[in-house]
């Protein structure tokens, strides 16, 4: 099998890891049963811990046989990157989703794929409500139990 080498300096092996991690940890984060191949390959990257000099942010799991992030660097990246990206899509997805029902609500039956004026219109209730969600935060969003 052909391989490829890459060579980084620590700062960039670094950061690989983290990219590596967070990549992992969005692939797996909403299944039931991990990826193996994004496994495989954090595993992998992971293994030159050492060479790095990542002692104590990398350890060896030697009960389970594979390379994990130290839990406070790993707690670090997740407050650091996964918490405002969640931060971020919830508003941009729930501005995204009223929109849809302002649409369906004002104009009937939405076609797939959207009309040129459907798209418009849509454009225009999420910056609508985006401006809202930004002013108000959840105190005009409304669940009517159906």
């Amino acid at each position: 099998m052909k391989k490829v080498k890459i060579e980084l300096t620590p700062a960039q092996y670094q950061k690989l890891v983290e990219s590596v991690f967070l990549g992992t940890w969005v692939a797996n984060s909403t299944r039931e049963d991990l990826n193996e191949e994004f496994e495989a390959v954090r595993d992998h990257v992971l293994s030159y811990y050492k060479e790095a000099g990542m002692e104590g942010l990398i350890e060896k799991n030697e009960e389970f046989g594979f390379n994990d992030l130290n839990v406070n660097y790993e707690s670090e990246l997740l407050h650091n990157y996964v918490e405002p990206y969640d931060e971020y899509t919830f508003w941009e997805k729930l501005a995204e989703k009223l929109a849809d029902k302002e649409l369906a609500k004002g104009h009937g039956a939405v076609s797939v794929p959207l009309t040129e004026e459907q798209i418009l219109k849509k454009l225009g209730y999420e910056e609508e409500i985006e401006m809202d969600l930004h002013e108000n935060g959840m105190k005009n969003v409304n669940w009517e139990k159906g």
